[in-house]
């Protein structure tokens, strides 16, 4: 074996090692890549959504998120503190359903205990484009073309399934 076909033997191997530690498998010329968002990064999510809906004109409640509960298979509860437009702080709490429709992620709001905050309203409507933006938005950062597979909560985190295509 000459020198070049051993580079591209060892080459392969580093790859799939690689690919075997970050959890990535590699089928019919598409990469599929787990992303995983523990309670930090959703706190971050929330955040960020809140202030696309806000520089939209929305006006609602602003949550500090303090805690993040996940429900298995697909939701998740954030309560916080809200501060109310009066200014005032109120405890409540938000329920995030997360789903695929079209291979782009999917939130929506499914029950909200905040005192003056309606579900159905346009502004919660907004707030689940905003959140959903946001997850589309880290899917994008996977790769050009990247295709969500799936979204699910499991145990402590929530994990989206993306696809890839390799080009050759």
């Amino acid at each position: 074996m000459n020198r070049k076909n051993r580079m591209i033997l060892m080459g392969g191997i580093i790859l799939m090692l690689v690919s075997l530690a970050c959890n990535l498998s590699l089928q019919d010329g598409k990469l599929t890549i787990p992303i995983t968002l523990k309670e930090e990064a959703i706190k971050q999510i929330i955040t960020t959504a809140q202030s696309a809906a806000a520089s939209q004109g929305e006006r609602l409640p602003v949550i500090e998120v303090e805690d993040i509960e996940f429900i298995e298979p697909d939701k998740i509860v954030a309560r916080g503190q809200y501060r109310a437009l009066g200014g005032q702080r109120l405890n409540g709490q938000v329920e995030l359903k997360f789903l695929v429709v079209n291979d782009q992620p999917k939130v929506e709001v499914t029950a909200i205990n905040i005192p003056g905050v309606d579900l159905a309203s346009d502004a919660i409507k907004r707030v689940n484009e905003a959140l959903s933006k946001v997850i589309q938005d880290q899917v994008k950062e996977s790769g050009e073309g990247a295709v969500v597979k799936s979204i699910t909560v499991e145990k402590d985190a929530l994990k989206i399934v993306v696809e890839v295509t390799v080009r050759r």
